[in-house]
Order: structure tokens, then sequence, then C-alpha cells
């Protein structure tokens, strides 16, 4: 009786260049390096565990014709299929361990034989090969049905004014203006950088010109102003403006009380009627002096009318502090002599002089919350499982009608909203917007959410960290006999002194891009060590609402046809939405402290991205410490501080930074896909130990060890 081998080997000509491609051919003793064939089950860091064969392989005699024909016929484009049977004991029939594809780029051939690579045919070597790919996708192609009908920001417009100063030095042109007593006169300002809404009311900042009034104490014949509502439309309040200057005055009298009766005022009038006085400062009393017979005073000016009683009283609100305009109202920055003409102090009319200051730079500021017209806009969204299979059908090539490869998306529990994908392009209101990107930015930002991804032959799934290691399943049981040399080591991986989480800074053309917090947060961990080791878990795609808001004001702005630098980005939106559209989600938002600016997208900002990767972060410490951000660092997410440290129960963490490394026996199978996530549990020199599958490799045609690493858990 002739015994069979324990391993068969055969070759498949898929192609029909040299026999039928339904053909097997015996290659049992044909293959020369075998013992090099290791099947592998391993997770790329904490993904899920995949498998995975890419050994090379030395053929001879019948098997090294053969693939010389096809390298010969096809070059690199040949193929050919490889595959393993193993027999059990007992019994001559076999069974298919493994099967296959050669990659012909790897072929190797010489008179004794020819070597090549072995390739899996499943869905994780078409991403090994191709996740760095960048791809143009047509919105259009993978949009979702309903669009987001996206409630326009209100960010703050704003202008600011320069007023030009003089050092005092007699040999240069003096910017001064002198005022008569009872007179009047606007400060030469000039209007410098001015952002407003596009689409918006038509605001105007202008450069107030200097001009006097007639000298009778009446402000009816001034024309100048620096800021001008809109004479049509709603208007909201309050506008917001503050001055800081230094404001010289001189006076040729021996009266100090002269100087007294000067002031710095701010003017407001409505449509139909003349300026009235809504502020006014008084010298500082410690700012009098007498220079070359000229009494002088000055003001020094640090102002804003947030929260001024004063100018809600000159405006005839005095309950609500700041100032209100209603439509063409106008403001002005003005002088004022206010000794009487008619009762000269000094005995004669006289007149004061008054310029700004070189130092502080001086200068004004307005700003308020602008209102666009169109207070909706409707843009165009992708569910990232429709993103997701548009990069697998890309990346096999395959016919989306016909799909081999399929991918899934598994949302949990760690966002209680819905998750969209959106396109710069789509943004600037492109009519045929396009989405640049690859799968590996894909990949690196569903990691910075929290999920991984798991391949098992054709299908990939992502879903929360969590339920890829599974502390209630048991992957395998393996007892005291069979387990050797066991070794325990300190998982260097994640020793990690800091964390980087978030978003890559952004730099805005405008200063509303201050109050964005989306941005980069550092923590440390609290573990020290020779050399800086640091976890990035930065997203690819933004969720910036500032920024998503500047690029439709583009859209507003007709710049369609100019490129951008954002053009490529993507960007990512949290959503509700039950009926024909989306609507951005609300029930969390972002408030900016300084300005009062609310933003969108709060789950998404690093505070809520760190709890969302508490398993991840655990393995390292209990503790982060916060140490900055790259953006807004006076926001607030309600009455959360989102600056704050950041406390990892021991319970959360996803698994020890240990290893475990053994061997067993060959004889010793490995887990089952739908186990192999779950628990190894094994017993050694007494002690019952467990952990998560790191890597296992296997040599199913040589009786040889298995080798094993697990990442402890207990």
């Amino acid at each position: 009786m002739i015994t069979k081998p324990t391993t068969k080997f055969a070759l498949v000509d898929t192609q029909g260049v040299v026999v039928d491609g339904a053909t097997e051919i015996d290659v049992t003793n044909d293959v020369g390096s075998w013992k090099e064939l290791e099947i592998e089950q391993c997770r790329e860091d904490t993904t899920g565990v995949i498998s995975e064969v890419s050994f090379p392989i030395t053929f001879h005699f019948a098997a090294k014709e053969l693939l010389e024909k096809l390298f010969e016929t096809n070059g690199f484009y040949a193929e050919a299929l490889f595959r393993i049977y193993k027999r059990a004991d007992f019994s001559d029939d076999y069974t298919l361990v493994r099967e296959m594809r050669l990659d012909f780029s790897t072929y190797k051939a010489d008179r004794n034989g020819v070597e090549i690579e072995s390739i899996n045919d499943d869905l994780s070597e078409y991403i090994s090969s191709r996740k760095s790919t960048k791809y143009d996708i047509k919105v259009s192609e993978i949009a979702d049905s309903k669009k987001w009908r996206y409630e326009r920001m209100r960010l703050l417009d704003n202008g600011s004014w320069s007023i030009p100063s003089w050092d005092e030095d007699p040999d240069q042109d003096a910017n001064t203006i002198t005022v008569l007593e009872g007179d009047v006169a606007t400060l030469l300002m000039n209007v410098n950088a001015v952002e407003m809404t596009p689409g918006g009311y038509e605001n105007i900042f202008q450069t107030q010109e200097h001009s006097d009034a007639d000298g009778r104490g009446e402000y009816n014949d001034l024309a100048p102003f620096f800021f001008q509502s809109a004479e049509a439309g709603k208007l909201y309040g309050p506008f917001t403006v503050t001055i800081n200057t230094k404001i010289c005055a001189s006076c040729k009298t021996t009266v100090m009380d002269y100087m007294a009766h000067l002031r710095c005022v701010l003017l407001w009038k409505s449509v139909g009627t003349g300026y009235e006085v809504i502020k006014e400062w008084t010298p500082d009393e410690s700012s009098y002096s007498v220079i070359s017979s000229e009494w002088r005073c000055a003001w020094n000016i640090d102002w804003t009318s947030d929260g001024d009683y004063e100018v809600a009283e000159g405006q005839g609100h005095p309950a609500f502090p700041g100032i209100y305009l209603n439509a063409g109202d106008c403001l002005a920055f003005a002088v004022l002599n206010k000794n009487n003409i008619d009762h000269p102090i000094a005995g004669y009319r006289s007149s004061a002089r008054f310029w700004a200051a070189t130092e502080p730079e001086p200068k004004v500021t307005l700003s308020f919350f602008g209102k666009n017209l169109n207070e909706f806009t409707n843009i165009g969204v992708i569910d990232p499982q429709q993103l997701l299979q548009k990069f697998i059908d890309l990346m096999t090539e395959q016919d989306s009608a016909h799909r081999t490869y399929t991918g899934e998306i598994d949302w949990g529990e760690l966002y209680p909203a819905q998750v969209r994908i959106c396109a710069a392009e789509s943004l600037r209101g492109f009519q045929e917007a396009v989405l640049h990107g690859q799968f590996s930015d894909f990949v690196d930002w569903m990691h910075a959410l929290g999920y991984e991804y798991g391949i098992v032959r054709n299908h990939i799934l992502f879903k929360p960290r969590e339920q890829y290691f599974l502390k209630e399943t048991t992957a395998l049981e393996l007892s005291g006999d069979e387990v050797a040399d066991l070794y325990i080591e300190a998982a260097d991986d994640y020793a990690y002194t800091n964390v980087k989480i978030g978003y890559d800074k952004q730099d805005y053309e405008s200063v509303n891009g201050r109050a964005e917090a989306n941005g980069t947060f550092e923590y440390t961990t609290g573990f020290l060590r020779r050399e800086e080791k640091t976890l990035e878990l930065i997203s690819p795609y933004r969720a910036d609402s500032i920024g998503i808001e500047l690029l439709c004001r583009e859209a507003d702005n007709k710049s369609k046809s100019t490129d951008d630098s954002a053009d490529n980005d993507i960007f990512f939106v949290a959503l509700d939405g039950d009926g024909s559209s989306y609507a951005t989600y609300k029930a969390q938002q972002i408030t900016d402290k300084d300005t009062g600016v609310s933003m969108f997208n709060a789950l998404f900002n690093p505070y809520y991205l760190v709890q969302a990767n508490k398993s991840l972060l655990g393995i390292t410490t209990t503790r982060l410490r916060f140490a900055g951000t790259d953006m807004n660092r006076n926001a607030s997410i309600g009455s959360e501080n989102i600056y704050r440290d950041v406390e990892i129960a021991t319970s959360d963490q996803l698994f020890r930074p240990v290893t475990y490394s053994f061997a067993t026996g060959n004889f010793k199978d490995l887990p089952s896909p739908e186990n192999w996530n779950g628990l190894v549990k094994f017993t050694f020199d007494g002690t019952r130990r467990a952990g998560f599958i790191r890597k296992i490799l296997k040599n199913y045609s040589l009786e040889s060890e298995t080798d094993w690493q697990l990442w402890a858990f207990q």
C-alpha cells in the first residue's frame, strides 16, 4: 500500500495559455521552498484580525516549465493559482487549505527553477497595493438622495480704521485739526480691511473725512461718517465698536479750566436727523501740563461699546446696553470744544488743536453679526458607506452592477447624529463637483473617529474599535501542555509620551477664523522616556464649520471660476435627517466666548474625539493632561470645559501594553474568522492568561511549531 503525502500542491493556468483553465496540475513534487509557505493572521495596530499570505515559492521541473511559458506569453500580466491541500490522518481525501494567486511581477528564473511570490485574491491585497492612489470621483455618482439644507452661519462682519497720527515733530506735516469754541470736528479715519457677509445687507464702511461744523454747537451740517447701516432690510444688534487711541490737545490759554471743557465724542444720527452725542470722554486729569506757554491734555481711550449703558441712554434704549442701529443710521468719531462762545473763558474766542499720538497705534473697529439674505443653502452630501464602496470599486476595478468586493460601516453608538461627507467643490457650488480622495485617508479619518476595520476575504467592515476586541468571546483555548517558551515583553508600540488629536491647523483669510475650535489638541500622558513618542490621531477630513461657511461664501461671491487652496479638501458634518432633507445637528454647539460666534460639528471637537478613543488611549495612560491647541483657546460646548484633563478608567483600556509570545505544535489549528477577534486563553506554568491576537504564523506544509503573539488582557 502506497501512502499519500500529507500535503499536496497544485497549479491552475487560469488564462488557459498552456492547459485548459479548468484543469488542475499536480505539482507536489515540483515545489522546492515549500518550507516558507506560512499563513499569517495579524492586526495592523488595532484593526481587526486579517489573514495574509505573501511568501516566495520556488518551483522546479514541470511546474517551472509551465510558469516560464506563462511569463513568456503575458509577462507580469500572466495569471496562475497555487493551491495547498492537506490530508487528514487515516484518510485518503485531501481538503483545500489555501488558494493563492501568483504575483508575476515578482517572477525570477534561472536554469534551476522559478521563484515567485504568492498573494491573496481577497480585498486586503487590493487595498495594500492601491490604498494611496488618488481618485477623482464625481459627487453626483455617490451623492445621498437627500441634500443638506444648510442654515447659514452668522459670522462677524467687521471693519477697521486707522487715525493718522503726529509725533509732534515741528518739521513734519502735522495731522492736527483746530476746533473753535462751541465747534465740533470729525477726525480723519482711513478705512482698512473690511469683511462683510456676501449677499448680505449693503452696510457702508468708509473713510471718515475731516469736517468742521458751523461753530454754533449744532451737528446737523456734519456729513462725514465712518459707518452707515444698510438703508433696507432688518438689522441685528448690538454693533460692537472699539476705540483704542491716545488723543492729545493743546491751547494757548492761561486758564486750565479751558482744557476741562474739551471732549472726544462718538456721534450717532438717524435718517433725517442731525448727529447726537451718545458717548463722550473727558481729558485724563493726570495729563494736564504746560509746554511752551500752551496748556496740554490727553485722552487715553481703550473702549468697547459692549455693555455700555451710556450709549444705550443716548440712543433711547437704556435697558439694552450697547449700540443698536436702524436702517440708514450713521456713526462718526469727533472732537468737541464745549467752551461757551457767549462767555469765553479766555476773554476772546479761542480754539484748541487736536491730534492722535503715535502710541498706541490709533485704531477703531466695528463688528456685528451679519446675515445672508439666503438663509439656507442646499448642499450635496455623501453617505460615508457609499464613498467606501466607491473606493473599493475603483481599487478592484469591479463593475458596480456585479460586485465581488464590498464594504460596510457599523456606526455603533459613538455619535448621536448621522455622519455625512461633503466635497469642497460642493460647498463652492460647482455644477459638477468632484471629490478628490484616497482610501488611506478614509481609513485615517475613521481611525481618528474611533473606528477600525476588519477584512474577511472580500468584505471590509468598519466598526467601533472595541468591537474588534471581544472580551466575552473565546477565540481558542490552549492547555498547559500545548504551550511552550512563553516570553512576556513590554509593548513599546504604546509607550507614548504625548498625544495629538483632531485636525490640521487651518489659516483663514477672515478674522472669524479665530473662533474655530476644531483644530489640534495636544495632551501629555504622564509617561517619561528617553525620547519623545507621539500618538497622532489627526483626521485628514475637516470638521471646521468656519471653513465650510467661508467656502459657501465663495459660491455667494461667484468665485467658482478661480482655484482655491481648499478645492481638494474633504469635510464631514453631523446631521439630523428624518424628512426630505438633512438639517445641521445642533443639540450641541461650540461657542466662542470672545465673539459669541456659534459653530456646529461640536460632536467632532477634539475633546469628544478623545472620548471616542478612550479604549486606545487607555492602553498608555489613565489620565491625559491637556497641553494646548493651535486654534481657539476660549470656546465651550454648553457648560463643558473642553480644555481640561481627561480621566480614563482602567475598564476602558483595550488591552494592557504587554505582549505574550509563545509556540504551539503544528497540530493546533488557527482560530476561525468568526472568533479570531476574541480572547486566546492559555495556561503556562500553572498560570492562566489571556490575550488578543497580535500575530500568528503557521506553516501548513511543514510539521513545525506555530508562533503566537498576543496583546495581554489578563
